[in-house]
């Protein structure tokens, strides 16, 4: 790649001020590694937003062999102007902010049905005490995603399988499994562990297909353990739950949200339906720093809330 100067002036027009604060993070943490860690991300995902900058620039920007030197004579060239651009834009930002005295900036979050989001909204708002919150639920963890990419919201609590093709940051918080609610004096007792084998010939209220994703990975299950349960579908986490209590019949769920009384509630020991619940955010994303602390708060909500769930009836 040549290391023209003069083709800044090429391009310069296309470059956002997000990709300028790339430059001013590496120089001020003095290597990609140590900028990746302070932006949020890791290095390898840093480099590669560097090499896209490059590939704008139409110039390579950080020395290959560093030895004492960061930056190429390209990247040094506009490392100096975004140095000057990026404090003045921030300030220029706050004045503007002041003079229409808007309200505190507001923190968009949206989460699949979970009963962590509690937690959640807890510790983002601890990180954040003059931010206002706004909550986002009742749509896929696929809808919520692309929401994130169209910057309508800033953190998202999903599915693993909503962003793991889709150009979003993301660390995961916890493997959960589905959850069996057994209804007061059902004929299948209490047992300590289940298997989709233990549920054939049982009558079963799952979620729909379109609304719960894993219901495929569970019929898929069903038929490899040559398991034959009499099956009947909600259109809502509500739905299935009212449905198995008052009818007595066996539900089948992600861990619920709201836990019927009496009912106990027992993992489905089956790899192919668990999932993996993440914190997703886009590349930038205001929350980027908090997210290791919030994620960690996160996992140990997850488990006590799975083993109080096991426990719920005993």
């Amino acid at each position: 790649m040549a290391d023209r100067p003069d083709q800044l002036i090429h391009t310069g027009a296309d470059l956002e001020l997000r990709q300028l604060k790339l430059l001013v993070a590496v120089a001020e943490a003095g290597g990609v590694g140590a900028a990746a860690a302070a932006l949020g991300t890791t290095p390898a995902k840093l480099a590669l937003r560097i090499r896209r900058l490059e590939r704008m620039v139409g110039a390579a920007l950080l020395a290959a062999e560093p030895a004492g030197k960061l930056f190429t004579e390209t990247g040094e060239l506009l490392l100096e102007h975004a140095s000057a651009v990026v404090p003045q834009f921030d300030r220029m930002l706050t004045a503007a902010r002041a003079g229409l005295e808007r309200p505190a900036a507001q923190i968009r979050i949206g989460s699949v049905p979970t009963p962590v989001l509690p937690r959640l909204i807890r510790e983002v708002g601890l990180r954040n005490p003059d931010a206002g919150l706004a909550i986002r639920t009742g749509e896929s963890a696929a809808e919520l995603a692309e929401a994130l990419l169209r910057e309508e919201l800033d953190l998202g609590l999903l599915r693993q399988d909503a962003v793991r093709e889709r150009p979003l940051e993301w660390v995961s918080v916890a493997t959960e499994p589905l959850v069996v609610g057994i209804p007061p004096g059902h004929p299948l007792g209490v047992p300590d562990s289940l298997t989709p084998a233990a549920l054939s010939g049982r009558r079963c209220v799952l979620l729909d297909q379109t609304v719960q994703p894993r219901t495929r990975a569970l019929l898929a299950a069903f038929a490899d353990a040559g398991a034959d349960p009499r099956l009947c579908y909600a259109d809502s986490e509500w739905a299935v739950l009212c449905l198995g209590h008052g009818a007595g019949i066996l539900t089948v769920t992600a861990p619920p949200t709201r836990p019927m009384p009496d009912t106990a509630y027992r993992p489905l020991h089956c790899a192919a339906t668990n999932s993996t619940l993440v914190l997703a955010w886009a590349d930038d994303g205001p929350l980027a720093g908090c997210v290791p602390r919030v994620r960690a708060a996160m996992t140990r909500a997850h488990a006590e809330h799975l083993r109080a769930l096991v426990q719920y009836r005993r």
